[in-house]
C-alpha cells in the first residue's frame, strides 16, 4: 500500500530523528553522531549509530536501520501509517491528511479483486465443512484432534467434491474466472472449470497481516495422486514471504519472549493444543531473508524446531549461517536423531513429553558440534577446517573463559586438531587490524571473490546520487542503467523521487520504498543506509570525475560482453577446436589492444 509522498516528506521535515528515538531509548552524543544500545537485538555495547545530519539510524551488529518513521514502526511493531502518525504527534506536526486513511493510494484493482475472490472462497470452504458432505472433512479434523476453536482460529474448511459448484458460487459472488485462475484454483487450459482442491480438507495460508493468500489442500483418501495440493506462486502468494501463523504469533510473542519456528502447520496446531501460541511454520520452504526480517520485527528469542532427520538437520545448519549475522537471539530444539515431529510426540506420548521436548534447547554452537559428532562425520582436512571457520564467529563472541575453553575442547574432539592450534587461530582473528570481527573473519577466506571493479564503480556513482543532483542527472544522461540489479533498483527510486520532489534525501527515499511495500525493501533500505554512512569517498566531485568512473564501468561491461561471446563460441566444441578458437581469439584481442 503506497502513501502520499508529499505527506511523508512533510512529516520527516518536521521531525528530528535524535529526539524521536530518545523518546524510546537512551541516546548519547558521540562526536557528530549519536549512539544507543540497539533495541532490536541483545545489545551489550552501543552499536546503533544515529546521524542527525542524515536523519537516519543504523545498527552495525544486527543491520537494522532507517529513518524516524522506520524506527517507530519497528519498535512499536505497528503499521507504516500508524508509525508516520505517531512521529507527527511526537514532533507536534498536524496535518488533516493524517486524520484519515484517505492518504492511501487506491489499491491495485487486480489485487483487490483477487483478495475478494480468495476471501469469498475461504468463507465457502468453511461453510462446506458444516454441510452433510463436509462431515467427511469434519471426521478427519476430529481424528487429528483439531477442535472447533482451532478450526475457527485457522479458518479450516472443506472443498465440495463437485468442483464446478465452487466456481459457480464464486461467479455468483461477482468473481471472474480470471480471478479464480490467478488465485490458483482453476486451470485456464480446460474447457470446463473446476476447483483443483475438490474433495479435500482446506488449510488456508495467511500473510503477515492475516489476509488469506493461498491454500494447502489435503486428500481424504489414498486414491488421489498427491496427498497435499499447495497453491502455486501467485500475485498474492509468495512462499518466500510466508511464515504460517505469523499474523497470530506476532500478537503473543512479545509477551512470551520467544517464537518457535516449525516445519508445517500440523506442528503449529500441536503447540496450540498445549497452550503455545507463539509458533510459526516454514511450510516446507527454505529459510529466507524475508523470513529473517519478519522474525527480527518480533524482537524476541527465536527457537528453531525442524525435523530431526538428516534433511532437517542440514536445513538447520543453513539457518545457523543466516542467523549468526542477524543479531537475533536464537536457540535450536535438540531433536537430532529423532524421527518424530511435535504433532506425533503429542499424539503418541502426551502434552508433557512435547513440552519437555520443546524446552530441551541447544545453543547454536552446541548444535553445530553435535551435528558433526552424530550426523555428519568429518573425514577430510578440508571439512575440519570448514568447521573451524564456521565456529570463528561464535568463538570471537564467547563472554567467559570457561565457556571459551569448553568450546575449544569440543571442537578439538570433533576435528582431532590440537586445542592450542585452534586457540592461536582465534587469537590471530582477534588481533587483526579490522575493528569489525566480521571483517576479521572475512580475512580468513582468501578464496572469497572480491567485488568486481565495475560494481565498485557503480556503487561510487550511486553514493553521489544520494547526495548530489548533478550525479542523478549524470546517471540519467550517460549511465542509464546499472549492471547490478540492487543498485539499479535504488537508482530508479532515486530518479523517481528526484523527478517528483526536485531534491534528494536518503531518509525520504527510504520511506518512499517502504510505503510502496516493495518485496525487496529490506535489501534496498539496508544498502541505502550503508551507502549513507560510508566515508571513503571524495567530498567534491565534478563531471570529469564521474566520466572516469563511467569509463571503468563501460570497460568492464565490454569485458563481460566479450567473455559471453567467447563462451558461446566454445560451447559444444572438441578440445582441439577450443584450442584453435582460443588462439585466434587471443590474436584478435592483441591486435585490438594495439590499435587502442
Amino acid at each position: 500500500m503506497a502513501f502520499n509522498q508529499d505527506l511523508i516528506s512533510d512529516v520527516l521535515k518536521h521531525c528530528d530523528i535524535v529526539d524521536i528515538i530518545s523518546r524510546y531509548i537512551d541516546v548519547k552524543r558521540k562526536g557528530r553522531s549519536y549512539v544507543a544500545l540497539c533495541p532490536f537485538h541483545d545489545d551489550k555495547n552501543p552499536s546503533m549509530q544515529i546521524s542527525k545530519e542524515k536523519q537516519i539510524f543504523k545498527c552495525f551488529v544486527c543491520g537494522s536501520g532507517g529513518n524516524a518513521i522506520k524506527f517507530v514502526e519497528m519498535y512499536e511493531r505497528i503499521s507504516f501509517f500508524e508509525a508516520m502518525k505517531k512521529v507527527a504527534d511526537l514532533c507536534g506536526y498536524h496535518d488533516p491528511r493524517l486524520e484519515t486513511k484517505v492518504v492511501k493510494v487506491e489499491k491495485n484493482p487486480q489485487i483487490a479483486a483477487l483478495e475478494k475472490c480468495i476471501n469469498d472462497l475461504t468463507i465457502y470452504y468453511q461453510y462446506a465443512l458444516s454441510t452433510e458432505e463436509g462431515e467427511e472433512g469434519l471426521n478427519y479434523f476430529d481424528k487429528r484432534q483439531l477442535n472447533s476453536d482451532i478450526r475457527k482460529k485457522f479458518l479450516l474448511g472443506y472443498s465440495f467434491k463437485d468442483g464446478q459448484k465452487t466456481c459457480k458460487y464464486l461467479e455468483a459472488k461477482g468473481n471472474s474466472l480470471k480471478s479464480m485462475e490467478l488465485i490458483g484454483i482453476i486451470s485456464a487450459n480446460k474447457t470446463t472449470y473446476s476447483d483443483v482442491n475438490a474433495g479435500r480438507v482446506i488449510f488456508p495460508i495467511c500473510d503477515a497481516n492475516g489476509q488469506v493468500v493461498g491454500f494447502s489442500a489435503r486428500a481424504l483418501n489414498n486414491e488421489s495422486s498427491a496427498k497435499y495440493i499447495n497453491s502455486p506462486e501467485t500475485l498474492l502468494f509468495h512462499k518466500s514471504n510466508i511464515l504460517y501463523n505469523f499474523h497470530h504469533a506476532k500478537e503473543t510473542a512479545k509477551k512470551d519472549g520467544y517464537v518457535y519456528v516449525l516445519e508445517g502447520f500440523m506442528d503449529v496446531f500441536a503447540l496450540e493444543k498445549i497452550g503455545i501460541t507463539s509458533a510459526v511454520a516454514l511450510m516446507g520452504t527454505a529459510f529466507t531473508k524475508q523470513h529473517l526480517a519478519m522474525l527480527r520485527s518480533l524482537g524476541v528469542e527465536v527457537r528453531f524446531c525442524l525435523d530431526g532427520d538428516a534433511a532437517g538437520q542440514m536445513a538447520e545448519m543453513k539457518i545457523i549461517d543466516i542467523m549468526n549475522n542477524s543479531g537475533i537471539s536464537y536457540q535450536i530444539v535438540n531433536n537430532q536423531g529423532s524421527n518424530k515431529d511435535p504433532d506425533e510426540i503429542l499424539t503418541q506420548e502426551g502434552p508433557e513429553k512435547l513440552k519437555n521436548y520443546l524446552n530441551n534447547l541447544f545453543s547454536p554452537a552446541d548444535f553445530i558440534i553435535s551435528y558433526y559428532e552424530n550426523t555428519k562425520a568429518l573425514v577430510s582436512i578440508d571439512d575440519k577446517k570448514k568447521l573451524i571457520k564456521r565456529f570463528l564467529p561464535i568463538l570471537l563472541n564467547v563472554k567467559t573463559r570457561l565457556e571459551f575453553d569448553d568450546y575449544l575442547r569440543k571442537i578439538a574432539r570433533v576435528t582431532k586438531f590440537d586445542v592450542e592450534s585452534i586457540r592461536q587461530l582465534v587469537i590471530q582473528a582477534r588481533n587483526t587490524k579490522f575493528e569489525n570481527p566480521e571483517e576479521a573473519i572475512r580475512s580468513f577466506h582468501p578464496e572469497r571473490k572480491a567485488i568486481k571493479r565495475f560494481e565498485l564503480a557503480e556503487r561510487e556513482i550511486l553514493f553521489y546520487m544520494l547526495k548530489n543532483p548533478k550525479a542523478i542527472e549524470f546517471y540519467e544522461q550517460k549511465v542509464e542503467s546499472f549492471y547490478d540489479e540492487l543498485y539499479r533498483r535504488i537508482a530508479d527510486y532515486i530518479l523517481d523521487y528526484y523527478k517528483t520532489m526536485k531534491s534528494v534525501d536518503a531518509s525520504h527515499i527510504i520511506s518512499s520504498i517502504e510505503s510502496r511495500q516493495d518485496p525487496q525493501s529490506d535489501s534496498l533500505i539496508n544498502e541505502i543506509i550503508d551507502l549513507s554512512f560510508e566515508k571513503n569517498h571524495p567530498d567534491c566531485i565534478d563531471e570529469n570525475y564521474l566520466d572516469n568512473i563511467l569509463a571503468v564501468i563501460n570497460d568492464e561491461k565490454e569485458k563481460l560482453y566479450q567473455k559471453t561471446m567467447l563462451d558461446q563460441m566454445l560451447a559444444d566444441k572438441t578440445e582441439k577446436e577450443k584450442a584453435r578458437i582460443l588462439t585466434d581469439w587471443n590474436k584478435r584481442m592483441l591486435k585490438k589492444k594495439g590499435r587502442q
